[in-house]
């Protein structure tokens, strides 16, 4: 009788979540106002201090009970059913309630706690609505062309090369972090608490990001960093190159901020991190940044691209020649379906053009730099 009850519960919860998704897609300012800028930042500033007691990644551990749950599901299944044929059915009956039972409750607390900030107003939006307000102006949309394109890339040619004389380097001309790469993760947050725009100084303060401990199998699928809604950990991949470490923090504590979309993340990384203290943040915003604006520009104009990168200091080159050796190491198969999966998810969560949406951040550099002056 309680299963039955749990299996209803938990059901309906299923539906009561797809509800909420597809009726939240039609209010994107409400979602914006009231969720996204309202519950969400308490109940995750909320877990992501309650969370903080473990200096380890509960996350993560939760991924490694889920993955032996499975297995072992999987090997007294087997078991069962050789034992016990006749009772085939009825087991793969009740079995599947129970994984229709679990995926319920999951689905639902993913729904509450994090995915309906995917049907909050774009940012391109909120960046027009908040120099609005603070400039006094009625802009209704930004334009721009391949021109400005150009004078984007330029730009952050210079800032490149300036940021990267003064950052530290190993006895291989390559970047290094200021510190170590656990202690990067603590002085994250500085970056958000000098932004002004979007009222990101004001959101208080969270838990600091966490390293994730099996970073170097990580590197096997490409990703960088993962936020949990569960427990509202951002969570990083401290095994990638030093130049990734900054960035990727304040793009994985954007999602925590309320941010689901990849190319706002990245936006908003880009932005913590020029207006950080620190000098390996700002350059880690700055060198990123210059590699979304450099694939945007080869496809665009591939001879403008290559007379500029000429510009571009042979200490930057060996960062990026650094971090393309790297990452050749790692591909394969596991990286393919990774990459394969986060795509669909990203589709699965209104973003159409999945995995493809890292672009459109150059989009949201050049709505930013329009209606602020370059420094």
């Amino acid at each position: 009788m309680v299963i039955k009850k749990f299996r209803i519960i938990s059901i309906s919860l299923l539906i009561l979540g797809i509800l909420l998704n597809v009726i939240t897609k039609d209010m994107p300012n409400l979602v914006d106002k009231y969720y996204s800028n309202g519950i969400n930042i308490y109940s995750a500033k909320f877990m992501s201090k309650i969370f903080s007691i473990f200096p380890f990644s509960l996350f993560e551990i939760l991924i490694y009970i889920v993955v032996l749950s499975i297995l072992i599901f999987l090997i007294y299944s087997i078991y069962f059913i050789l034992k016990n044929p006749r009772s085939t059915f009825v087991y793969l009956k009740n079995s599947i309630l129970n994984i229709i039972s679990i995926v319920g409750i999951v689905y639902f607390l993913f729904i509450v706690l994090w995915e309906i900030n995917y049907n909050r107003m774009d940012l391109k939006d909120s960046l027009i609505a908040d120099y609005n307000i603070s400039h006094n102006e009625n802009i209704k949309d930004v334009n721009y062309d391949e021109d400005d394109l150009v004078s984007l890339y330029r730009f952050l040619v210079e800032k490149c090369n300036n940021a990267r004389q003064k950052v530290f380097e190993d006895n291989k001309n390559v970047m290094r972090c200021n510190t170590n790469r656990k202690e990067v993760l603590k002085r994250a947050n500085n970056g958000y608490e000098n932004v002004n725009i979007l009222n990101l100084n004001k959101r208080g303060s969270y838990a600091h990001a966490k390293p994730i401990m099996n970073s170097s199998l990580l590197c096997y699928t490409g990703i960088t960093g993962i936020y949990s809604p569960f427990t509202g950990e951002a969570n990083v991949n401290i095994a990638a190159p030093d130049i990734y470490i900054p960035f990727t923090t304040l793009h994985e504590m954007a999602h925590q901020r309320g941010y689901g979309s990849e190319d706002e993340c990245n936006f908003l990384a880009y932005i913590a991190c020029i207006n950080n203290e620190d000098l390996d943040f700002q350059y880690s915003g700055y060198i990123l940044a210059l590699k979304y604006t450099a694939s945007a520009l080869a496809k665009v104009d591939y001879d403008k691209f290559k007379e500029l990168s000429r510009n571009l200091s042979q200490s930057v080159k060996n960062d990026l020649n650094n971090s393309s050796e790297f990452w050749s190491k790692y591909e394969g198969k596991v990286n393919e379906v990774s990459d394969k999966m986060n795509n669909n998810y990203l589709k699965a969560n209104g973003v159409k053009e999945g995995t493809d949406s890292y672009g459109k951040v150059v989009n949201l550099f050049l709505i930013y730099y329009s209606l602020y002056e370059y420094n």
